[in-house]
């Protein structure tokens, strides 16, 4: 271990982390609030003029190929969608925080920082457009802050921290072991602890936090953890000096978790050789010569071509196998949402992440009403319909950050990150609502049934020290008060 002794927690409190510029943390603030009002937060760009041309000029450029240009903030918003302007408010910000180009005083090499960064970036996008499943906005955004916590650790060690990572023979896959070695966590953990300290979404944090291995992230977001893994990949297979190994570990990794075969991953490398250097001067950032995509793809494939059939065949099964596995043990195989499993583990990781970001959890615990009745009276398929009909409607009066799970039979769960008491009590009363007016539909066997729950709430602060079981305990022991009394909402703190 280092002589120098520092945690992630003095990096996170101490003056030399990189902080968000005040627009951008406000655009942030405001894209994270129960009620989005597009034209505020059009307005809040507009207020650093210097940023919002900068947006504006990147969003009429090639990189996103409109077929009319936008002379607004706004009117980008309409076109592209809240969250590509939000990650161009943020991209461009986290340039300017960065502030850096070339080699300084001590050899810290900002354009090598900065290449690495635009190239996971772009191909982070493109392998998110590919594949689907996770908005590509935040992808770049993920992809762009991958090595953030690099910056945070040359800030507070300066000259000790590059004599640390020169051990290693300067190369950056190995800049997470050495890291690990001398300080006890590495640049990934830091950089997805900047990530949390502003608010970004958990898949964002959680993509930046296994962005050098992917296997060990959450079933949760291990998708998107993949996608910002491979970029990486693909990224360093563009260094000049990179062995040809990195581009056929590549092309071995987006085969066994995407299943892209050889003409997929030449697509996309040449998609992303040609956005790299349209973004690049968008940033005005030079991020160098990229070498011959062609000449790296035929070098992998080359070595890959022998074993490809048999590889082939192995993977597909495995893929299935895992695909398989992964769905049984995330979803509940009659209504689609989260089974308890999922639930459990999915809060707990929430509560972890609301204590560091000083934040509230909330939970609401439902439970469907004389649902023995329905099934005694009109059968298990009709009591299967109900259920479906709930997760339904528990899923549509939810915002997608809220994670809607089955927990057992009858009774279901909602995790609401970010959400107090009183408004935690708003969504269960709209859910209330929504289940007693909405009628579940006929079918084959049963008449049109009208559901009722009984829901109850209970509320983590960021002081409070209980796991994921006893807020759960909290809130199921509030839903059956709200039984008894026959009430909408029921709470407990």
């Amino acid at each position: 271990m280092s002589e120098t002794k520092i945690t992630i927690e003095e990096l996170i409190a101490g003056h030399r982390l990189p902080t968000l510029p005040t627009v951008a943390a406000r655009v942030l603030e405001m894209t994270d609030a129960e009620d989005i009002d597009l034209r505020r937060i059009a307005d809040v760009v507009q207020m650093d003029q210097a940023l919002a041309a900068k947006v504006l000029r990147t969003v009429n450029s090639s990189f996103y190929g409109l077929s009319r240009p936008c002379g607004t903030v706004r009117q980008a918003m309409v076109y592209l969608g809240l969250n590509a302007v939000k990650t161009l408010v943020l991209s461009f910000s986290l340039v300017d925080t960065v502030d850096g180009r070339g080699a300084d005083a001590n050899g810290f090499n900002f354009t090598e920082y900065w290449r690495r960064s635009i190239h996971t970036a772009v191909a982070a996008r493109e392998l998110a457009r590919k594949i689907g499943g996770w908005d590509p906005e935040e992808a770049f955004l993920a992809g762009l802050m991958q090595d953030v916590g690099v910056i945070a650790l040359y800030r507070q060690l300066e000259q000790g921290y590059i004599s640390s990572i020169r051990s290693g023979g300067g190369r950056h896959e190995t800049i997470a072991t050495i890291e690990r070695n001398e300080y006890g966590f590495d640049h990934a953990q830091l950089g997805a602890a900047i990530a949390m300290r502003w608010k970004l979404p958990c898949v964002q944090v959680e993509a930046i936090r296994y962005h050098h291995d992917a296997s060990r992230a959450p079933l949760e977001y291990r998708s998107a953890c993949r996608i910002v893994d491979a970029a990486r990949q693909l990224a360093a297979s563009f260094e000049q000096d990179a062995p040809s190994s990195v581009m056929r570990k590549f092309r071995q990794c987006t085969r066994d978790w995407f299943g892209f075969d050889a003409e997929h991953v030449r697509a996309i490398a040449v998609d992303v050789a040609g956005a790299v250097h349209s973004i690049s001067s968008l940033f005005s950032i030079n991020t160098g010569v990229l070498p011959a995509t062609e000449r790296l793809l035929a070098a992998a494939e080359e070595r890959l071509v022998a074993h490809q059939i048999d590889q082939d065949r192995r993977t597909d099964l495995l893929q299935t196998a895992n695909a398989d596995l992964e769905a049984q043990v995330r979803t509940d195989p009659l209504t689609g949402v989260y089974s308890r499993r999922a639930l459990e583990q999915t809060l707990a990781v929430r509560l972890e992440a609301a204590r560091t970001t000083n934040r509230t959890v909330s939970v609401l615990f439902i439970d469907a009403n004389k649902f023995k009745d329905i099934n005694d009276t009109h059968g298990h398929l009709a009591g299967d319909a109900v259920l479906k009909h709930i997760a339904a409607l528990l899923k549509s009066n939810t915002r997608e950050e809220s994670v809607v799970g089955r927990y057992g039979g009858d009774e279901f769960v909602i995790v609401l990150p970010n959400c107090s008491l009183d408004d935690a009590q708003l969504v269960g009363n709209r859910i209330f609502d929504a289940v007693k007016t909405t009628p579940c539909a006929a079918g084959n066997g049963w008449p049109s049934l009208q559901a009722s729950v009984s829901i109850g709430l209970a509320t983590a602060l960021p002081d409070d020290e209980c796991d994921a079981s006893e807020l759960l305990a909290r809130a199921d022991a509030s839903m059956y008060d709200a039984k008894s009394v026959a009430g909408r909402v029921d709470r407990a703190a």
